[in-house]
This record gives C-alpha cells, structure tokens and sequence, in this order.
C-alpha cells in the first residue's frame, strides 16, 4: 500500500515565508528592517542668560494619535539633553520646568526633528522664557555670632540682595525674612551688622522662597601684641609656658599661649571696642592683678602692652632650709652656703664642739632658712672658709608644701 507523499515545494515556500515574518518583527522592534534606531541631542537656554537650563523635561512624540511612540528625558547641569533608540520618523519635541513658559507640541518654538536609523539629529538651542517676572519670594536665615555661637539680636543691620536694599535693621529681622523680586539670574546677598565683618553669599536664581540657615559672622576684632620684660635668667633658659586670657566683664573673648623666652606674643580676634581684663599663668609666679587694656570705640588695628614679671607678677616663694654636711668639718671652721641663681646667702656659721660630740663622726650644720623662688630648679652651694671647698647641688624647689623644704649639701 502506497502511502501519500507530501509536497516538498509547500513546505519550503511556509518556511520561507515564516523567516519573513521573524526579520520583519524583529527590523519593526529596532528600526526598520534590523537597522539600529537614530537619535536626537540638543540643548536649552535661558532666553536672557543664554545660560544652560537643568531639569527641564525633554518629551518627544512621534505618529498618530493612536500609535504614538514616546520618549522622555531631562537635561543635565548645562541643559543638555540626548534621546536614543528612536525609530526612523518624524518626532515633536516639548519641554517643560518650573520657573519657565513650558512649550507644548502647539507652540511655534517646539521643534520637528526627522529621525534616520543610525545617525544622531542635532537640534539648534532652544530658548524657555521665565515666568518669575514680577514675582516675589522669602529670603530668610540665621545671625550668629563666629567666636561664640550666640544669636545676634541687635545692633544696626543692612541687607542687600542684588539691587534691593533693607537698612537700618535688626538682625532679628533675617529670622523672619525679606520679600524680594524672584529672579532668573543668580544675584548676591550682602549683609553688614553693626560690629561685625561683612559677608557676601551668592545666591543662584532664586525663583523660590530660601532659607539660607544659619550665618556665621565674625566679629570685627582688634589684636593685643605683649611683651615680656624682667625675666630672670634661670625663668628665660627654662622657657616655661604662660597661658593667657583675656576677659570682657566675666565672658572669655580670646585665649594665647607664649614661652617667656620669646620676644612677644599676641592675643587676636578681641571684639572691636571692647575693653579686656588680661591675665596670666606662669609656673611659679602670681599675677599681682590683671592688666587692663582700653581700646577706642573703632580701634580695629594692634595695641602693644608690656608684661614685667617684676612689676605685673609676684614670685611663688618658699622656705628653703639648707644643710651642710660632711667628715671634714672642724670646730673653728667657717661654713656657709648661697643660691647662685638668685644671690641668696645663708649666713656662715662658726662649728663649735658641743658637748658630747665625738671626733671624726660626720658633722651636720643647719644654715636655716631663707625664702627662694619656687618652680624651677636652683643651683645651691655650700663651703668651708678654713679649707677652702665648696660643693654645689642644683635641687629643683617645689611649690606645693607649707613646711621648709630641706636642701642638704655633702661637703668633702
């Protein structure tokens, strides 16, 4: 029995027709025919600044009403926009921000760009008309003083931004804000408060309300350049570190540190025509009282003030009871003893055999006591007249104890 054979004409001519219809698909999906689509780039300008608007929303349509194929995009920071994978036809461009006169597919300014598969269509610049004229805004924000944190409340103020000018007022009033022209163009906010260095903060396009936040102002300041006098040698080589404040009333305005080594030191940012109380820390002394300085009223320059740790500080002082010891001391002998730094002597005294005393045991001889500076270390002396010695010991004398403290010297 004979089977029925198939036609194979039939079967190829549906094959072939079938991979027709899979190019077709595919060329309408990319373009036409398989041709990778084109594009469109441009750019949108301020129609006064001629400057690069951001964030516009760029749409572009393209066919009739019920096929339409639609694309979307924004411009970057210089208002330049770029639509990709369009397919080949004529497309209407739109653009919309707020802030400016949108152009819709009916406005005479809305571009028509033709799109051919693998090329880009360069779009001439298109301008957006703003719609802030005669509009206005909020400017608002916070005065603070820079050195101590504190709102500035009073004292004259004025305001400027760009051609608007508010003067003659409180620096409260910022808090709350100005109403000024909204603008298409960045403007600058000068602000000037009474006592205080002026600033200038740029402020771009302000087409809506701002707030600023808060300011930091500095206070308009005079500087105090001190110099130390009647440092004594043993305080000079040591260089001990003085800190310095400086008081308006009971509220610390500036603050310097300084060796007394140095020829000077400075005390900056003091409040313009402010009068400050100066005082002093220095290892071992104590401010007789503090040094007041009285500037002008408008005084913004250096004043010079000399610091005398002979007449401005008096020296920490202590008991210093001195000892010498020694095998070699004898009745009769002369001994004695001095601070080389300061030029204090102990009296000499006359070694006598009190009863009881025993030939060749060491002898012990207490000088007494005299006042020394404290803080620093001393080079302390003692001597025998008869034998001609002398022997040096450098003891660093405490400032911390009531009673004397005792410096004992070995004599040969």
């Amino acid at each position: 029995m004979n089977r029925e054979r198939r036609n194979p004409k039939a079967f190829g001519l549906l094959t072939a027709l079938f991979i027709v219809l899979i190019l077709t698909l595919v060329g309408c999906e990319k373009g036409s025919l398989g041709l990778s689509g084109g594009a469109i780039s441009g750019t949108v300008l301020d129609s006064q600044t001629l400057v690069g608007i951001a964030g516009v929303s760029v749409i572009a349509k393209s066919g009739l009403d019920a096929n339409k194929a639609t694309k979307f995009t924004s411009t970057d920071s210089n208002g330049n926009y770029h639509l990709g994978d369009m397919r080949s036809d004529e497309w209407t461009l739109t653009f919309d921000k707020f802030g400016y006169n949108p152009i819709d597919e009916t406005a005479s300014s809305s571009p028509k760009v033709v799109v051919v598969n693998n090329e880009t269509s360069i779009v001439p610049p298109v301008r957006m008309d703003s719609t802030i004229d005669n509009q206005y805004i909020t400017v608002r924000g916070t005065l603070k003083d820079a050195t101590n944190g504190t709102l500035i409340t009073y004292g004259n103020a004025n305001f400027v931004f760009g051609k608007e000018a508010f003067n003659n007022r409180l620096p409260s009033e910022f808090t709350t804000g100005f109403r000024i022209p909204a603008s298409p163009v960045p403007i600058s906010l000068d602000i000037s408060v009474a006592g205080y260095a002026p600033v200038n903060l740029p402020i771009n396009r302000p087409a809506a309300d701002v707030d600023l936040g808060t300011i930091m102002l500095q206070p308009e300041s005079y500087q105090i350049v001190g110099r130390w006098t009647d440092v004594p040698g043993w305080v000079f080589q040591e260089a001990p570190t003085a800190n310095i404040f400086a008081y308006a009333g009971n509220r610390l305005v500036a603050t310097s540190t300084s060796t007394l080594n140095s020829q000077s030191f400075t005390i900056p940012g003091i409040p313009k025509g402010t009068s400050v109380s100066i005082e002093a820390e220095i290892k071992g002394y104590r401010m007789n009282g503090p040094v007041v300085v009285y500037p002008s009223g408008d005084f913004q320059g250096t004043i010079y003030q000399t610091f005398s740790l002979k007449n401005n500080f008096a020296q920490i002082m202590r008991d210093v009871r001195l000892v010498i010891s020694g095998n070699g001391i004898t009745t009769n002998d002369y001994v004695g003893g001095f601070c080389e730094q300061t030029g204090t002597q102990w009296p000499q005294t006359i070694v006598t055999n009190p009863p009881g005393f025993t030939i060749g045991t060491p002898r012990v001889i207490d000088l007494g006591t005299q006042q020394i500076p404290t803080g620093y270390t001393l080079s302390f002396s003692g001597y025998i007249v008869g034998a001609g010695t002398i022997t040096t010991e450098e003891v660093r004398i405490n400032d911390d104890g009531t009673d004397a403290q005792i410096v004992t010297i070995q004599v040969n």
